[in-house]
């Protein structure tokens, strides 16, 4: 029954639905401590305006550490809702914007993890700028590549982190 209302609301309220894999890369301190890692994503679009695209979008990824031995790793959730420029301006690319949402949980490995906030969730908002680059297109389908920038604001300093990937979307 849920997919069915999901499946009527894509229809209703989204005009392109995509699946989208590819790889992360964490700047700063983080480099040091994560190891570069895939992810894959859904994401919806609608149009706002001529001019203009909403975009939501969501990916999931398991980190691998480089040091910590209390881990096994990290599931990562990112949520993404922006707007961005329409395909109408550039016909081969779009660039947006928007605010991100990003939860981690670690998969822990000691008793001594439990004691991390790791271990329970953590979850930081932030900011996204994304670059969507169309490189085939078919009747209803496009291929092609997406690339993200996100500044979450984690404490003490923000966390940066890169994903690029190859997508494919459908318009309803």
């Amino acid at each position: 029954m849920r997919i069915i209302f999901l499946l009527l609301a894509a229809n209703v309220f989204c005009q392109t639905v995509s699946i989208e894999s590819g790889v992360n890369y964490f700047l700063g301190n983080l480099q040091k401590e994560l190891e570069i890692s895939p992810y894959g994503s859904v994401g919806f679009e609608i149009e706002l305006s001529h001019y203009t695209n909403g975009y939501l979008q969501g990916s999931y990824s398991y980190l691998s550490l480089k040091r910590n031995s209390d881990f096994y790793g990290l599931n990562q959730f990112i949520g993404r809702a922006g707007i961005e420029t329409s395909e109408r301006i550039f016909e081969f690319a779009s660039v947006g914007v928007g605010i991100s949402l990003a939860g981690i949980r670690g998969n822990n490995r000691t008793p001594q993890s439990e004691m991390y906030m790791l271990s329970s969730s953590e979850s930081e908002f932030g900011w996204n700028a994304r670059l969507k680059l169309n490189i085939l297109r078919f009747e209803k389908f496009i291929i092609g590549t997406r690339f993200y920038y996100d500044e979450i604001w984690t404490k003490p300093k923000s966390s940066s982190l890169l994903q690029g990937g190859i997508f494919v979307s459908y318009s309803l």
